[in-house]
């Protein structure tokens, strides 16, 4: 019976020996090689603080997957192009991406415009892709089944603040603006359909170029009985505002969440958001803080990249959706996956972040069902989120 004991042990112990060894070398499945993610993005232009913050964000949540092991040992590695906020520029970005085999998925772009013209390059060569902040509805209503969006849809806040202003703040003529742009056009539009639809009216619609920076005649031009201003841009509202204001136009200023930006908005406006009857922002994510796990991500990226302006924490957590979709294909595999095999990890995905309280879910068209969005004010050269708009 001794010698029947001491060999099932022994058994027992090749057996659990046997499985550490298995377990070890599928963790270690895929050392030495690495795993490439595709970041395009304006790194130059005037849209370059959304650029530049959403790599920052990337190459956090990359070096805290890399610090716990990577995906099976492997190493991901964060490859980044420069868009150049250009349609053109981005389509050329896309097919380097495409012609690159080791890329297998893609973060990107900003600029709504340049995520649609991109991601029908993407398509043709089955790269799935995340756009943390491109908003446009066609972005995911073109139909195609790589492109994935983490924040809300223009359709979505334009009308939401448009009942906004007219329900709680009791605004009924608008003067509306927009950039020219694929973003400000479609944002202007929904949120005149929504203004409307509420049983408002639009004393003027108007629009700028992109890179403009003297407003002294449009503001002077503007109608007498408006109430509020609405602009669907980017870097141009901090100086329209900052007019309205030097000129003695006190009326609320409010904006998308293009204007969702420290540095592109409330220090070029230099003090004009807090003045008259100040402002009302959208942004596409609460406060930091608000969701689990949100402070200690602020704490991280601030102390290496410096203070957050707007999408950081979307960006971070689209490259952590995407390197999950990723580990859960190569698990599958035991190998490298491929772009297909990502792809069929990426759709149904159910992955809690911390830019939302609900967990990342994307719908048939590649939405994600989670994201809301916030009223934010300015107080004290910061955002301050008031309120929040139900889809």
């Amino acid at each position: 019976m001794e010698k029947f004991a001491i060999g099932r042990r022994a058994i027992g112990g090749l057996i659990l020996a046997s499985l550490v060894v298995i377990a070890s070398s599928a963790f270690a499945q895929l050392s030495g090689q690495e795993i490439h993610i595709g970041v395009g993005a304006p790194l130059t232009t005037g849209s370059a603080t959304f650029g530049v913050e959403m790599r920052q964000a990337i190459d956090l949540a990359v070096a805290e997957r890399n610090a716990a092991g990577g995906v099976l040992g492997a190493k991901i590695v964060v490859d980044v192009l420069d868009d150049e906020a250009n349609n053109a520029k981005g389509e050329t970005v896309a097919k380097a991406f495409c012609e690159k085999p080791s890329v297998l998925g893609l973060l990107g772009h900003v600029n709504s415009g340049v995520t649609i013209a991109a991601s029908k390059v993407y398509a043709g060569c089955g790269l799935p892709m995340i756009t943390p902040m491109s908003s446009n509805p066609a972005v995911t209503d073109n139909g195609l089944p790589n492109v994935f969006r983490l924040t809300n849809r223009d359709d979505h806040k334009g009308p939401g603040l448009a009942a906004y202003l007219i329900e709680r703040m009791g605004k009924r003529r608008a003067v509306v603006i927009d950039d020219g742009t694929q973003y400000g056009k479609g944002l202007a539009d929904s949120f005149v359909k929504g203004f409307e639809a509420k049983g408002g009216a639009i004393a003027a619609r108007l629009g700028v170029k992109v890179g403009d920076t003297q407003f002294a005649d449009l503001v002077k031009g503007l109608p007498k009985d408006f109430d509020v201003l609405f602009f669907a841009g980017i870097r141009e509202g901090a100086l329209i505002l900052k007019e309205m204001r030097n000129q003695g136009k006190d009326q609320l200023f409010a904006c998308g969440d293009g204007c969702w930006d420290v540095k592109g908005f409330i220090i070029p406006s230099a003090g004009a958001a807090e003045k008259g009857e100040g402002v009302r922002i959208l942004s596409a994510a609460p406060a930091l803080g608000s969701v689990p796990g949100s402070s200690e991500f602020a704490a991280a990226y601030t102390a290496k990249y410096g203070p957050i302006n707007n999408y950081a924490a979307n960006s971070y957590d689209s490259a952590r959706v995407l390197m999950a979709a990723i580990e859960t294909a190569a698990r599958a595999k035991q190998a490298m996956p491929s772009r297909e095999e990502v792809l069929a990890a990426l759709k149904p995905i159910r992955f809690q972040g911390i830019a939302y309280a609900k967990p990342v879910q994307w719908n048939a068209k590649g939405d994600n069902i989670a994201a809301v969005i916030f009223v934010n004010a300015v107080e004290g050269g910061h955002f301050k989120e008031i309120d929040q708009i139900a889809k």
